[in-house]
């Protein structure tokens, strides 16, 4: 099943901000700890947080940094 998830840590400090704005939009987001499970932020090439991957449509898009994610949120 295709879905966006966005990775995080508990530390990071530019994660909450991205989060609340995607919980603002009525849009399933599967949140994943990239500490807590490595096997899917290595699947997924994550090297830093917050990071979205968009595989909604097969194409695993990917959003790093707050910038990138905040801006893509928006599209949303």
């Amino acid at each position: 099943m295709s879905k966006l998830y966005m990775f995080t840590t508990s530390h990071c400090t530019k994660c909450p901000e991205v989060k609340k704005a995607l919980s603002e939009k009525d849009i399933e987001v599967e949140y994943i700890d990239a500490e807590e499970t490595p096997e899917l932020a290595m699947r997924y090439m994550v090297m830093s947080v917050p990071t979205i991957v968009d595989d909604r449509d097969h194409a695993e898009d990917k959003y790093w940094g707050q910038e990138q994610c905040l801006a893509f949120v928006n599209t949303l």
